[in-house]
């Protein structure tokens, strides 16, 4: 399934709102609750997350972000991202395809 990073950014006086924003999400939609979307890990900083997903498509979280997180999803950007260490099939894959694709030049 991609993975992708939500890349979370609130304003300092946003912090409360956006903390019990994030505490009434999670009761909702735990970790693993649904079998098409999965959050992986998160990371939290002074005004701001990264959260690590599996999703069948950016439109997906974007979508369920705007349903549940209406002021955090203002300052997130979903980026699509594949895991690197330790490898996944996927990381192999791509970087097999851009040697191949160096390879012909």
């Amino acid at each position: 399934m991609p993975m992708f990073i939500a890349v979370h950014k609130w304003k300092p006086e946003e912090h409360f709102k956006v903390m019990k924003e994030i505490y009434v999400f999670f009761t909702k939609f735990p970790p693993r609750a649904s079998k098409d979307i999965e959050v992986c890990s998160t990371y939290m900083s002074e005004n701001g997350a990264f959260c690590v997903w599996n999703a069948p498509n950016a439109e997906t979280l974007e979508k369920l972000f705007e349903g549940h997180t209406p002021i955090l999803k203002k300052g997130t950007e979903i980026v699509p991202v594949v895991q690197a260490v330790p490898p996944t099939m996927e990381y192999v894959l791509s970087l097999t395809k851009n040697l191949l694709e160096m390879a012909s030049k």
